[in-house]
């Protein structure tokens, strides 16, 4: 049975009480003043609290302090009033009141009262038990989720990073690449190499709008179809990416696009070509070291399908001489903000490219000079093509690329 807390000023009727109470099979302790039933509550909490209205002065009056107690402010009340103060007996409290008596008491129907009330709460214990139990049921199952979710994520991160193309050796060209999607997680931003024939590589640089799964399936799909179009079209820039262009736009979501930069590198003459549609321009550095920026006309991929797309992409030839490199690198770099609130851009690039020397692992010291490991706030890509000393060249490279190495596609 339950553990009540009778408080009356009258004696008489609350050793009335506490009697029919008790006979009930209840608990019963019992206070005549607001000071006695604020020590009988310090105890067991009361189940049920049974008071007189009148408790004593304003300053002190258990009821009306009651919803302030964290262990007392759930426990319904019976409140016992003189019919005189009826009108202002519920306004009077904050706690929650469950029924109201008048004097003189009926103790039949107080009991039945107090039976009532008990049955009302304990169900109300009970649904709440239930509520609570649910909710940690569903929080355990969340977290189960959550996990799982994690994992897959991380096994398809794991597995995306594996598909992206490892850099090629040929003999005499050296292939430096920095790779950090944000948060370590699956990224937007890709790349890729592969061989056109035995002499030229064919190298893309890419940036997907937006980030997560969906943006890891664009890039995969933009890394085939570029490859595709740049192989059956033997190399033509112009034409491979329209073919890209189609078929992404036919593809991806409204409003989704991929920016990209494709070049190709005869790594025996070292003719160089490249096209760049909506992404970040390259660096090139020459010999001497003297640094220059090649900006070219292009629009992102995937926007649109039109018989004229391609007519706005100007493609630049170069030839890369002998201890000349070339840089290339998504937004996520250059947007790194520094101390002085400014961003890295292309004036922290050429700094590094200043000092940098020829056997120097260039992605990692703009990585490091843009403190890109706690400042980038998107996907980081770098990729450095460096041309070696003249010593190094020769026919050689036909020898470093296997027939099984490049594929070729009849138009």
């Amino acid at each position: 049975m339950a553990n009540v807390l009778l408080i009356e000023s009258d004696e008489t009727l609350r050793a009335e009480i506490k009697e029919r109470l008790v006979a009930q099979g209840h608990e019963v302790s019992t206070a005549n003043s607001s000071d006695e039933a604020g020590k009988a509550a310090n105890g067991r909490p009361p189940e049920l609290i049974i008071s007189d209205q009148k408790l004593g002065d304003a300053d002190n009056d258990f009821l009306a302090n009651l919803s302030k107690n964290r262990r007392l402010a759930r426990v319904p009340v019976m409140l016992l009033i003189d019919p005189k103060e009826s009108g202002t007996a519920l306004s009077a409290y904050q706690c929650d009141i469950f029924a109201v008596m008048k004097k003189p008491l009926d103790l039949e129907h107080l009991l039945l009262q107090t039976e009532t009330v008990l049955r009302q709460t304990s169900r109300q214990k009970q649904s709440r038990r239930r509520e609570r139990s649910e909710l940690r049921s569903q929080i355990m199952r969340l977290e189960r989720e959550m996990r799982s979710t994690t994992l897959d994520l991380t096994d398809a991160a794991q597995n995306f990073i594996t598909m992206l193309a490892t850099p090629p050796s040929p003999q005499g060209v050296r292939i430096d690449v920095h790779y950090n999607p944000t948060g370590g997680f699956i990224g937007g931003d890709f790349y890729d190499f592969f061989w056109l024939d035995q002499r030229r590589l064919c190298t893309v640089v890419g940036d997907v709008s937006g980030h997560g799964i969906q943006a890891a399936v664009i890039q995969s799909m933009a890394r085939k179809v570029i490859s595709i179009g740049m192989r059956i079209n033997n190399g033509d820039l112009r034409a491979g990416l329209r073919f890209a262009n189609d078929e992404l736009a036919d593809d991806i979501p409204n409003g989704k696009f991929v920016a990209a930069m494709v070049s190709v590198l005869d790594v025996v003459s070292g003719q160089w070509q490249h096209a760049r549609c909506g992404i970040p321009h390259p660096v090139f550095v020459q010999p001497d070291g003297s640094r220059q920026d090649v900006l070219t006309a292009g629009v992102a991929l995937g926007l649109r399908r039109t018989a004229d797309w391609a007519n706005a992409i100007e493609v630049h030839s170069t030839v890369m001489q002998p201890e000349s490199r070339v840089v290339m690198f998504t937004d996520g770099i250059i947007e790194c903000v520094q101390d002085d609130g400014e961003e890295f851009d292309y004036q922290g690039v050429h700094k590094v490219l200043e000092r940098a020397r020829l056997d120097d692992n260039v992605p990692e010291l703009i990585r490091q000079a843009a403190h890109a490991g706690h400042r980038a706030a998107d996907d980081v890509l770098i990729i450095c093509i460096t041309r070696e000393s003249a010593s190094t060249q020769s026919l050689g490279a036909l020898n470093a690329v296997e027939e099984d190495d490049f594929t070729t596609f009849e138009t």
